[in-house]
C-alpha cells in the first residue's frame, strides 16, 4: 500500500504543476484586461495571505477555509473508498439547518446545548450520507445521480425552512432568527471568522489521518478503494466499509454546517451555502485525497477567493470571477494530468540519474 519514492514525489508535483499552469493562464487573462499580471498576482496574494491591517487577510482566509477543510475531508472519505459521492452540499446544508433550529428552539445551558447541536448536526449529515451509499451497494444506483438529487432536496428544504417555520421577520431576504449569543463560538480575531471552528477542523484532520493510516479499520477502508478484489478475498465486507465511510463523511459535512452557524453566520438564510459543499470536491481532488493536502489546498483556495474579491475587484477593478476561473483552471489541469505527467516522470528520472552519476564519480 505504500508508495515508492518516485510515486510520492510525483503525487506532490502534479498539483504543484497544475497550480503553476493555472496561474500562467490566469496571467494571460489579466494581461488581456490591460493590467499587469505581476501586480495583479501580488495584490491577489497580499489580499488573501497578507499580514497587515487591523484584521490580517490571512486570518480571514483561515476562517473561510474551515468549511472547505471539513467538506474536503468528507469528499476525501468517499474517494478513498472508491465512491464518487458529491452529496456534501446537502449534508452541509442539513447540518446548518439543524444547528439554526436547535439553537433557536431549545433552551438549555450553552455548555450542554453547543455539544448537543454539533452532535445532532453530525448525525443528520451522516444519515443523509448513507442514502446514496445504500442505494449504490444494495441496488447498484449511481451515487453521482443520487447525490445531485439529494443536494437539490436539501437546498429546497433550506428555502422552505427560512421562508416559513424559521423565518425571523418579513424583510426582503428570508432568514432565521439569530441564535442566542451564549451559543456563539469563540473568534480569535473579531470579524475574521478565524476562531475555535478552525481548531475543530484541524482536530478532525488529525483524527482522520490517524484513523485512515494508523488503524486496521482505516487500512480496510483504503484497501476497499484501491484493491477491492484483494479486500474481498481477505474477508473484508466492502459494502459495510463503504457505508461506514460515507456515514463518517456525512458527519464531517454536517459538522461544517453547524460550525458555520455557531461560529460565523449565527443564522441561516436564502443562499446560505453558495456551493461550499461542492468546493469540498475540488479541495479533495487538489489535495490528493490526503488530509494534509486537504488543509493546504483549502487554505489556498480560500485565499485565492479572498484575494480576488478584496484585492483584484476593489483595488484593480478586475472582476472577482477571475478567482473562480483560476481555481477552475487548476482543477482542469489536475484532471488532465496524463498530458504532462510523462514529462514530470522523465524529469524525475533524469534528475535521479544525474544525481546517482555524481555520487558514483565521488
Amino acid at each position: 500500500m505504500k508508495l515508492d519514492k518516485k510515486q510520492l514525489v510525483l503525487k506532490g508535483f502534479v498539483p504543484l504543476t497544475a497550480i503553476f499552469l493555472g496561474f500562467v493562464l490566469a496571467s494571460l487573462l489579466i494581461a488581456m484586461s490591460r493590467a499587469s499580471p505581476f501586480e495583479a498576482l501580488g495584490v491577489l496574494f497580499s489580499s488573501g495571505f497578507g499580514t497587515s491591517g487591523a484584521v490580517w487577510p490571512l486570518f480571514t482566509t483561515l476562517g473561510q477555509s474551515t468549511p472547505l477543510i471539513l467538506n474536503g475531508l468528507a469528499a476525501m472519505m468517499g474517494f478513498r473508498v472508491g465512491v464518487f459521492s458529491i452529496a456534501q452540499e446537502g449534508q452541509y446544508v442539513l447540518g446548518a439547518i439543524t444547528a439554526a433550529w436547535m439553537g433557536a428552539a431549545i433552551d438549555l445551558p450553552a455548555p450542554l446545548l453547543i455539544p448537543l447541536i454539533i452532535l445532532v448536526s453530525m448525525l443528520i449529515g451522516g444519515l443523509y450520507g448513507l442514502i446514496p451509499g445504500i442505494l449504490k451497494v444494495k441496488l447498484g444506483v449511481n451515487e453521482i445521480i443520487t447525490s445531485i438529487m439529494l443536494n437539490n432536496i436539501s437546498i429546497l428544504v433550506l428555502e422552505y425552512m427560512v421562508a416559513f417555520p424559521l423565518r425571523a421577520d418579513a424583510g426582503a431576504r428570508a432568514q432565521s432568527a439569530v441564535i442566542p449569543q451564549s451559543l456563539w463560538l469563540l473568534q480569535f480575531v473579531q470579524g475574521s471568522r478565524w476562531g475555535l471552528t478552525f481548531v475543530i477542523a484541524l482536530f478532525c484532520t488529525v483524527f482522520i489521518y490517524i484513523f485512515m493510516w494508523k488503524t486496521p479499520k482505516g487500512y480496510e477502508l483504503r484497501m476497499v478503494g484501491r484493491a477491492p478484489d484483494f479486500a474481498r478475498y481477505g474477508g473484508v465486507n466492502s459494502d459495510r466499509v463503504i457505508l461506514q465511510t460515507l456515514f463518517m463523511g456525512g458527519m464531517l459535512a454536517g459538522l461544517a454546517g453547524s460550525l458555520e452557524v455557531l461560529g460565523n453566520f449565527r443564522r441561516i438564510m436564502t443562499g446560505f451555502s453558495s456551493g461550499l459543499g461542492f468546493d469540498g470536491l475540488s479541495v479533495a481532488l487538489l489535495g490528493g485525497s490526503h488530509p494534509v493536502g486537504v488543509v493546504i489546498v483549502a487554505i489556498l483556495l480560500a485565499g485565492i477567493r479572498q484575494g480576488a474579491q478584496i484585492g483584484l475587484q476593489i483595488s484593480l477593478q478586475i472582476p472577482r470571477e477571475l478567482g473562480g476561473i483560476l481555481i477552475a483552471f487548476i482543477i482542469l489541469f489536475i484532471a488532465a494530468e496524463n498530458i504532462y505527467r510523462p514529462l514530470l516522470e522523465r524529469l524525475y528520472d533524469s534528475f535521479v540519474g544525474y544525481f546517482n552519476g555524481r555520487k558514483k564519480e565521488r
